[in-house]
């Protein structure tokens, strides 16, 4: 299941289906799935390791409302404005929409690590703060 909905995708981006296309829920499933991946390699990793945790990242885990925004910016970026861009020498309104999506989604997610991604560890149905603690540290790891 797609971390956002086409009802969200709206919200961001209101005249989106006025172009052609009125389905875009393949893309936002292929965002929530490239999503994951990012989560699983930037975060999860070292995440589990600190925990002592021995089990693989299950995306249905995650708490998908923290994601809703990151998988909007990425749908935009990566997969939606790609398809409506002409990729001509000058630059259309989609080319730029990518670029301003793409830096959107890393704000995002940076934003999402540091606070702390919202994570069922122990699969018991709620996360506890001790689940949503940050990736990022101020302190020095030697």
């Amino acid at each position: 299941m797609a971390h956002a909905t086409i009802d969200d995708l709206l919200i961001v981006e209101p005249t989106i289906q006025d172009y052609g296309v009125l389905d875009w829920d393949a893309e936002l499933e292929r965002s929530t799935r490239e999503i994951n991946r990012v989560l699983r390699v930037r975060w999860f990793l070292s995440y589990a390791q600190g925990k002592n945790h021995q089990e693989e990242f299950d995306p249905d885990r995650l708490d998908s409302t923290q994601l809703v925004q990151a998988t909007i910016y990425h749908a935009l970026a990566y997969h939606i404005c790609p398809k409506l861009t002409q990729f001509t020498p000058e630059e259309d309104r989609f080319s730029v929409m990518m670029t301003y999506y793409r830096g959107r989604f890393e704000h995002e997610i940076d934003l999402i690590l540091r606070e702390g991604v919202q994570y069922d560890l122990d699969n018991d149905g709620e996360v506890t703060s001790e689940e949503a603690e940050s990736v990022v540290s101020l302190r020095l790891r030697r």
